[in-house]
Protein backbone atom coordinates (compact mmCIF):
# COMPACT_ATOMS: atom_id res chain seq x y z
CA UNK A 1 0.00 0.00 0.00
CA UNK A 2 1.24 3.47 -0.87
CA UNK A 3 2.25 6.00 1.75
CA UNK A 4 -0.60 8.52 1.59
CA UNK A 5 -0.29 12.19 2.44
CA UNK A 6 -3.35 14.45 2.65
CA UNK A 7 -2.60 18.03 1.60
CA UNK A 8 -5.04 20.84 2.31
CA UNK A 9 -5.13 23.15 -0.70
CA UNK A 10 -7.11 26.38 -1.02
CA UNK A 11 -5.00 28.38 -3.48
CA UNK A 12 -3.52 30.59 -0.76
CA UNK A 13 0.20 31.01 -0.14
CA UNK A 14 -0.19 28.59 2.76
CA UNK A 15 -1.94 26.06 0.54
CA UNK A 16 0.80 26.36 -2.08
CA UNK A 17 3.51 25.91 0.56
CA UNK A 18 1.72 22.83 1.92
CA UNK A 19 1.41 21.41 -1.59
CA UNK A 20 5.11 21.96 -2.32
CA UNK A 21 6.09 20.31 0.97
CA UNK A 22 3.70 17.43 0.32
CA UNK A 23 5.26 16.83 -3.09
CA UNK A 24 8.74 16.75 -1.56
CA UNK A 25 7.64 14.28 1.11
CA UNK A 26 5.80 12.06 -1.36
CA UNK A 27 8.86 12.00 -3.61
CA UNK A 28 11.19 11.03 -0.75
CA UNK A 29 8.78 8.44 0.68
CA UNK A 30 7.50 7.02 -2.64
CA UNK A 31 4.04 8.10 -1.59
CA UNK A 32 0.97 9.63 -3.13
CA UNK A 33 -0.88 12.84 -2.41
CA UNK A 34 -4.55 13.33 -1.74
CA UNK A 35 -4.89 17.01 -2.61
CA UNK A 36 -7.97 18.06 -0.69
CA UNK A 37 -10.29 21.06 -0.78
CA UNK A 38 -13.23 21.27 1.61
CA UNK A 39 -16.01 23.55 0.37
CA UNK A 40 -18.76 22.91 2.89
CA UNK A 41 -19.02 23.95 6.42
CA UNK A 42 -21.58 25.54 8.57
CA UNK A 43 -20.88 29.22 8.03
CA UNK A 44 -24.32 30.76 8.17
CA UNK A 45 -25.64 34.26 8.38
CA UNK A 46 -29.25 34.79 9.44
CA UNK A 47 -29.97 31.18 8.51
CA UNK A 48 -28.66 31.48 4.94
CA UNK A 49 -25.35 30.40 3.53
CA UNK A 50 -23.03 33.29 2.65
CA UNK A 51 -22.02 31.73 -0.67
CA UNK A 52 -24.11 29.18 -2.60
CA UNK A 53 -22.75 25.66 -2.22
CA UNK A 54 -22.67 25.17 -5.99
CA UNK A 55 -20.34 28.17 -6.37
CA UNK A 56 -18.09 26.90 -3.56
CA UNK A 57 -17.95 23.44 -5.14
CA UNK A 58 -17.07 24.91 -8.55
CA UNK A 59 -14.34 27.05 -6.97
CA UNK A 60 -12.98 23.94 -5.25
CA UNK A 61 -12.90 22.03 -8.52
CA UNK A 62 -10.93 24.86 -10.16
CA UNK A 63 -8.51 25.07 -7.24
CA UNK A 64 -7.87 21.33 -7.38
CA UNK A 65 -7.21 21.58 -11.13
CA UNK A 66 -4.78 24.42 -10.37
CA UNK A 67 -3.02 22.31 -7.73
CA UNK A 68 -2.65 19.31 -10.05
CA UNK A 69 -1.32 21.54 -12.84
CA UNK A 70 1.17 23.06 -10.39
CA UNK A 71 2.67 19.64 -9.62
CA UNK A 72 2.11 17.91 -12.97
CA UNK A 73 5.83 17.56 -13.71
CA UNK A 74 6.77 16.43 -10.19
CA UNK A 75 6.55 12.70 -10.87
CA UNK A 76 4.29 12.30 -7.82
CA UNK A 77 0.92 10.59 -7.99
CA UNK A 78 -1.71 13.06 -6.84
CA UNK A 79 -5.45 12.58 -6.59
CA UNK A 80 -7.92 15.45 -6.17
CA UNK A 81 -10.41 15.12 -3.32
CA UNK A 82 -13.35 17.51 -2.99
CA UNK A 83 -15.11 17.35 0.37
CA UNK A 84 -18.41 18.90 1.46
CA UNK A 85 -17.37 19.73 5.02
CA UNK A 86 -15.49 22.24 7.15
CA UNK A 87 -11.80 22.31 6.20
CA UNK A 88 -10.46 20.73 9.38
CA UNK A 89 -13.16 18.07 9.53
CA UNK A 90 -12.86 17.32 5.83
CA UNK A 91 -9.09 16.89 5.99
CA UNK A 92 -9.37 14.71 9.07
CA UNK A 93 -12.08 12.61 7.42
CA UNK A 94 -10.09 12.11 4.19
CA UNK A 95 -7.04 11.08 6.22
CA UNK A 96 -9.09 8.51 8.13
CA UNK A 97 -10.87 7.12 5.08
CA UNK A 98 -7.62 6.64 3.17
CA UNK A 99 -5.47 5.56 6.11
CA UNK A 100 -3.16 8.51 5.46
CA UNK A 101 0.14 8.73 7.28
CA UNK A 102 0.05 12.54 7.53
CA UNK A 103 -1.93 15.71 6.90
CA UNK A 104 -0.02 18.74 5.56
CA UNK A 105 -1.49 22.24 5.83
CA UNK A 106 -0.16 25.76 5.56
CA UNK A 107 -0.68 28.57 8.00
CA UNK A 108 -0.26 32.32 7.79
CA UNK A 109 1.55 32.54 11.09
CA UNK A 110 -1.34 33.79 13.18
CA UNK A 111 -0.75 33.67 16.91
CA UNK A 112 -2.04 30.63 18.82
CA UNK A 113 -4.64 32.86 20.49
CA UNK A 114 -5.91 34.09 17.12
CA UNK A 115 -6.06 30.50 15.86
CA UNK A 116 -7.99 29.41 18.92
CA UNK A 117 -10.44 32.29 18.81
CA UNK A 118 -11.00 32.35 15.07
CA UNK A 119 -10.79 28.60 14.63
CA UNK A 120 -7.92 28.15 12.19
CA UNK A 121 -7.79 24.87 10.29
CA UNK A 122 -4.27 24.12 11.53
CA UNK A 123 -5.20 24.80 15.16
CA UNK A 124 -8.27 22.58 14.99
CA UNK A 125 -6.41 19.76 13.25
CA UNK A 126 -3.57 19.75 15.77
CA UNK A 127 -6.06 19.49 18.61
CA UNK A 128 -8.43 16.92 17.09
CA UNK A 129 -6.65 14.70 14.57
CA UNK A 130 -5.30 11.25 15.34
CA UNK A 131 -3.30 11.49 12.11
CA UNK A 132 0.00 13.41 12.45
CA UNK A 133 -0.26 16.98 11.19
CA UNK A 134 2.58 18.93 9.55
CA UNK A 135 2.05 22.69 9.54
CA UNK A 136 3.99 24.78 7.04
CA UNK A 137 4.30 28.38 8.24
CA UNK A 138 3.98 31.18 5.71
CA UNK A 139 4.86 34.61 6.94
CA UNK A 140 3.95 37.69 4.99
CA UNK A 141 6.68 40.28 4.73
Amino acid sequence: MAYRIVVGYDGSDGGKAALDEGVGLARRLSGELLVTYAFGGRKQYAGASLTPRRALKEMGEKLLEEALARIADSGVTALPVLVDDDAWQGLRSVAGQHDAAMIVVGTHGASPLTGMLLGSTAYRLVHSSTTPVLIIPVRSE
